[in-house]
């Protein structure tokens, strides 16, 4: 099965220890045969002159991974066909070792899931046909 976004639920709170209150409508984007998943989103504020870039937590076989990604070009419209989903660069990963894993398989699996997550990580209702480009 591949990546899907899904609520999070209660029972996944509690076997796998993730930080949301029970019933507090979560959502991530998880492949449950392969045991990944990745949440998080948009991090910065710019009126305070902070970059904006998105953090991540994703998990690899129960390996926790930190990631911070750089926004690219995203459409400004909902209602463009294909709605475009940039990702620019990838800031930092920790660990720095990928928590064992090999780099470039990190990064690939990463990039799936993204794919998935598509502009907000929910049901991407208003936007189910999108393009999703990565400038790493």
């Amino acid at each position: 099965m591949p990546f899907v976004n899904e609520q999070v639920s209660d029972a996944d709170i509690d076997a796998l220890d993730l930080p949301f209150e029970k019933g507090d409508d979560q959502w991530w984007t998880r492949d449950k045969e392969r045991d990944f998943y990745l949440w998080g989103g948009r991090s910065g504020n710019s009126a305070w002159g902070e970059d904006i870039h998105c953090r991540f937590h994703f998990s690899m076989l129960g390996t926790k991974l930190q990631l911070g990604i750089s926004l690219g070009h995203w459409s400004k419209n909902w209602h463009v066909k294909p709605y475009l989903v940039g990702w620019d660069q990838l800031l930092w990963i920790d660990p720095q070792d990928c928590g064992g894993f090999d780099r470039e398989l990190v990064i690939a699996v990463v990039k799936e899931a993204l794919v998935a997550y598509g502009r907000d990580g929910r049901h991407n209702l208003n936007t189910p046909d999108r393009v999703v480009q990565f400038g790493f």
